[in-house]
């Protein structure tokens, strides 16, 4: 494959995360946390979770039809909202990283003068509070992208060169300043198992966050960038493991590379170091920090409906949605105004897991759910939309109860009932509004949603949406005139069975299967994480044999078509289960931080527009409402009020 094939399809972000994983997350679990022994095992782990995670990744970016599921499957859009929600803290977390590790350079390379000028007083050089260097950074960052401007490969080549010349300098003071100390003593693992874990769970963000797509061999590629960042991390943590001689009671130190050459006499070396240091960090936030700003223009749009269109408004100038970039900027400001090194660490670590756990739950369970629940008859049935009215409404339940289910969990058959219902009510739309919508970039029309995966279901349906109603030629004999008397007279046209009768397709029976098993699965991760945390390996052996025959189970029941990247079960639990166990290591430090931001986001994803809970008491609202609104109620409620005259002067002609 030509080399130029292959840097095209390496996915945006992945230079950016393995700088900031070889000189910011591996130098803090080398000093910080666990030890440059411990981290080089770790980081081996980190790998092979962050190789499930990102073919997880890979899968759901192909999701399509987000609107549909907005508007008809309510827990599959928490879901996906909550993995967008959680890899914007973790950028913001990433972002906040780099703009303090740039404050303690800029200020080593004054000589630590740069934080007595501002502050007029000297602060500590570990962890400054208030960091305005910082913050000074994210807005002089901020700025620039406001300004229109763009990451190009020179800053990435940049960045690249930055990386290799500081691990090209480690491996030099290694060679010379190097000892064994660390690998001749009684223990390799100094804080045991936990130590692993939490080095594993720090290490995991460095790795690329999806597999590449673009090139002919994806999945080879993808495999080969893990494998560089893989060596480089290593590397990195064995030059250092003959520099550092851990100690659990060692100081936090924000940049620890400096202390270190200090400990060995190198400290002419510090500069050249800082100056390596500030390349690698700018180049690394020029990236994260559109890549943060871009998800929070990606809950503005018409699909996701979560933050007000005008944070999406892009300036005239310089073509920047502005109010997205103040948006992020402001966040990370404040994180590297007060939120120290330690706990952004942590934050990253937790929230780029949680994200983790979302998608591959997600991909878990969506093979096996049925488009569409409803009763299936074994032969061609022709049925008029009158007929099928008075048929569904003699079949909706009357009780209030069922209107006022939770709406991420009511019951299938409620949501196809009521989907049949709002489809029979379809009035007319205006098609020069429809256009636009469409100029606008809004969504295609509602008539492509109703029918998101026409290959999988086994119903199809030809309406009309003009109010002609020709009557039938009952002379027509070939197979273009039955088509056409079928689209004027709106017959529904609905085969219970799937076209292909050795291909099955998930029903009620089977779905209720597929969640005994995915509860089994849950059951056995959950005694995983037990045995793992406690050291029991009971509790480990019999978690991993449940959930081992708990997809076996899943493996022989009926499902939809495996689209080309989608994954297996069994590839979904193997992500749940490394980046839940790498999540207990992150917890005691997290928590908090990552408790707020996904009660922030549920909040943000079940608001109610006018009153709170009102939703709670509405049927399900088709998708055509979202899209399309109705302007014929509209037109009709306008004319039926009195019209104001506005008068304006009349302009006189001058005459020469």
């Amino acid at each position: 494959m030509p080399t130029t094939r292959i840097f095209t399809a390496i996915p945006y972000g992945t230079g950016s995360r393995w700088a900031l994983g070889s000189i910011i997350l591996v130098h803090q679990s080398v000093y910080n946390e666990i030890g440059a022994t411990t981290t080089l095992f770790a980081i081996l782990i980190a790998a092979l979770s962050a190789t499930f995670s990102a073919i997880c990744r890979s899968a759901t970016n192909k999701t399509s039809n987000i609107g549909y599921l907005r508007a008809n499957h309510k827990c599959d859009f928490l879901l996906l909202f909550l993995t967008l929600w959680m890899d914007i803290l973790a950028l913001l977390a990433s972002c906040g990283a780099l703009a303090r590790t740039l404050s303690t350079c800029l200020d080593t390379m004054t000589g630590g003068m740069a934080r007595m000028w501002i502050l007029g007083r000297n602060s500590s050089p570990n962890e400054p509070w208030p960091d305005v260097i910082g913050v000074s950074v994210v807005f002089l960052v901020s700025g620039m992208f406001m300004l229109g401007l763009e990451n190009t490969k020179i800053f990435s080549c940049l960045m690249i060169s930055g990386v290799l010349g500081i691990i090209g300098q480690l491996g030099i003071v290694t060679w010379l300043q190097g000892d064994e100390i660390e690998w001749h003593k009684e223990t390799w693992f100094p804080q045991g198992t936990s130590g692993i874990i939490i080095g594993a769970a720090l290490c995991a963000f460095s790795f690329p966050a999806e597999m590449p797509t673009a090139a002919r061999y994806n999945r080879l590629t993808g495999i080969l960038i893990i494998l560089v960042v893989t060596f480089t991390s290593v590397l990195t943590a064995a030059c250092l493991s003959t520099l550092v001689h851990f100690k659990p009671e060692t100081e936090f130190l924000a940049v620890p590379v400096f202390k270190i050459l200090t400990y060995v006499n190198l400290t002419k070396v510090i500069p050249a170091m800082a100056c390596l240091l500030v390349l690698t960090c700018s180049g690394a936030l020029m990236e994260l920090f559109p890549e943060m700003y871009a998800l929070i223009v990606k809950l503005t749009t018409s699909e996701w409906k979560i933050l007000a269109k005008q944070i999406g408004y892009e300036s005239r100038d310089s073509g920047s949605p502005v109010l997205a970039i103040f948006t992020g900027g402001s966040l990370c400001a404040m994180l590297a105004f007060a939120c120290p090194m330690e706990n952004l660490i942590y934050i990253l670590a937790g929230s780029h897991l949680m994200a983790s756990i979302f998608r591959a739950l997600y991909l878990l369970y969506t093979p096996y759910r049925p488009k569409c629940i409803q009763h299936q008859e074994s032969s061609l049935a022709y049925t008029r939309l009158q007929s099928a009215t008075a048929q569904t409404s003699q079949n909706i339940p009357t009780s209030a109860s069922t209107s006022r289910r939770l709406w991420c969990f009511r019951r299938a058959s409620s949501v196809a009932v009521n989907m049949a219902k709002s489809r029979l009510q379809k009035k007319p739309h205006d098609e020069e509004l429809e256009r636009e919508w469409l100029l606008l970039g809004e969504p295609p029309s509602p008539r492509c949603l109703e029918h998101p995966d026409r290959n999988d279901d086994a119903e199809s349906s030809i309406l009309s949406d003009d109010g002609d109603q020709a009557p039938a030629s009952e002379d027509s004999t070939t197979d273009i005139d039955a088509i056409v008397d079928e689209y004027r007279q709106k017959i529904k046209v609905s085969m219970a069975g799937p076209l292909d009768k050795n291909q099955k397709t998930p029903s009620v029976t089977s779905w209720r299967v597929a969640l005994i098993g995915i509860l089994f699965i849950v059951c056995g991760i959950a005694s995983v994480i037990f045995g793992v945390i406690y050291q029991d390996v009971i509790s480990l052996s019999s978690g991993l044999i449940g959930t081992f025959f708990a997809n076996i189970m899943l493996f022989c029941l009926p499902r939809h078509n495996l689209q080309q990247g989608q994954v297996s079960s069994l590839t979904a639990t193997l992500s749940i289960i490394l980046s839940c166990v790498l999540l207990t290591g992150t917890l005691s430090n997290s928590w908090a931080a990552l408790l707020f931001w996904i009660t922030a986001g549920f909040i943000f994803c079940i608001r109610c527009d006018s009153w709170c809970c009102l939703c709670l008491d509405r049927t399900t609202i088709s998708a055509h409402s979202h899209i399309i609104p109705n302007v014929s109620a509209k037109l009709d409620n306008l004319r039926q009020k009195s019209v104001s005259g506005i008068h304006l002067p009349n302009r006189i002609p001058t005459h020469r």
